[in-house]
């Protein structure tokens, strides 16, 4: 269900070095100099301007992947999509008529509509047609993709998987854009919630532009602003220098490298990429696992890529015993890290060496030799239900001994 905000709007202060305070000037959206093509490329050039990981987290972080794409009901302004597949479809407006508020949801709703029917292969000749005329680059999907962060063999098939489902579903973030999003226009969020077919969300962002007095530099202050969210969604005030985006206040939307951003799946992201990737049986037993493991004191942690089974620290040193992680994937296997934690928090490492070795015995693997809190290798889902029965007690004995060992040294 759509929610919408409280808009207080302040006109914000600059602080100049010395103490000088100013005011900027906001640009109405009335003035003719703001144009609709100034939003576009605003966001095709720096999409984390948008409030986007507060929204929809799997949407984030998101880079350019087209700028006016064609569609049967006209073009997108501007296409997003995020290092785990989830596509962001950008509409700017400039609310200067009713017309226009009256007819962007629909306008937006329909673009979503079309790309539903494209396949991964529509798609992936979109996203080269962009990159050869913006970057004289013949980069499709995956190689765009590396530009956020690095992919393996096997998650390529993940993202594959992941586009062409949320194609299918119409899994996608729309974003109405403008500069003066009024009452009139928040209402017509409901108008989403319509279309049962699409299982998308929506935002509307207004971006309040003001100009800067910098001695004709030109420099622009942009507040991001959600009026209709699904989320609670931190104010955030971003400075533009030329192509430079400068956090002046809030919570930055903005990262200076976006590969240190990897944003975490949702519980309900995680089960819709691995159902369609193991049996049935096995989708019920990693339900079944999260709550076993929930039982047992730990907390389930959801990553990039996989959940992760975790021990808070019993000590209340707030550090996070990493047991177990399984990937979207299906594959299941000790972190790695929990020897390094304990040791960390003044506990015998010894505890994790022996939960590797037991459980890599139980499952018929062995351990590495340079890291023997690590196994061998990976096992899946269905390997781990055979022998299940059995794994439960060694992890709840590695739990309590962890505990027991913290009360002593308490």
């Amino acid at each position: 269900m759509t929610t919408l905000g409280n808009k207080r709007d302040a006109s914000p202060i600059v602080i100049r070095p010395g103490g000088a305070l100013s005011r900027p000037t906001r640009v109405p959206f009335t003035e003719r100099k703001l144009r609709e093509g100034l939003l576009h490329r605003l966001i095709e050039s720096n999409p984390d301007i948008l409030p986007i990981s507060e929204i929809e987290p799997a949407f984030s972080p998101s880079i350019t992947v087209g700028y006016e794409v064609a569609t049967h009901s006209g073009p997108i302004d501007v296409l997003l999509l995020s290092g785990q597949g989830y596509l962001t479809i950008v509409e700017t407006k400039l609310w200067r008529n009713p017309e226009a508020r009256r007819e962007v949801v629909g306008q937006i709703v329909d673009y979503a509509k079309d790309v539903s029917q494209w396949s991964f292969e529509d798609l992936e000749g979109k996203v080269r047609d962009y990159n050869l005329s913006r970057h004289k680059r013949n980069d499709g999907i995956i190689a765009s993709l590396r530009k956020l962060q690095e992919i393996d063999e096997s998650q390529e098939a993940i993202i594959t998987d992941t586009v062409t489902r949320n194609l299918r579903n119409g899994r996608f973030l729309l974003l109405v854009v403008g500069d003066g999003i009024r009452e009139s226009v928040e209402a017509m969020a409901d108008y989403l919630q319509q279309t049962p077919q699409l299982h998308f969300t929506l935002a509307l962002v207004e971006l309040q532009i003001y100009e800067l007095d910098d001695g004709g530099k030109g420099s622009q202050l942009i507040i991001p602003q959600v009026v209709a969210r699904t989320r609670e969604i931190t104010r955030a005030v971003v400075r533009v220098e030329g192509k430079g985006i400068i956090v002046e206040n809030g919570t930055p939307p903005v990262k200076d490298k976006l590969k240190d951003k990897l944003t975490s799946l949702s519980e309900d992201d995680f089960n819709n990429i691995l159902k369609p990737l193991v049996s049935n049986e096995d989708y019920e037993f990693a339900i079944q696992l999260r709550e076993d493991m929930k039982g047992l004191g730990n907390i389930i942690a959801y990553r990039q890529i996989s959940f992760v089974v975790i021990l808070p620290d019993p000590g209340g040193s707030g550090e996070k015993l990493k047991l177990l992680k399984v990937a979207t994937n299906g594959h299941v296997e000790p972190t790695g890290d929990l020897s390094d934690k304990l040791r960390d928090i003044g506990l015998q490492d010894q505890i994790a060496y022996d939960y590797a070795k037991e459980s890599a015995q139980l499952f018929g693997i062995g351990v590495k030799g340079n890291k023997p809190g690590s196994w061998s290798r990976s096992i899946t889902l269905g390997e781990m239900r055979q022998q299940y029965q059995k794994f439960v007690p060694i992890i709840r004995k590695t739990v309590d001994r962890i505990k027991q060992a913290s009360k002593k040294q308490a």
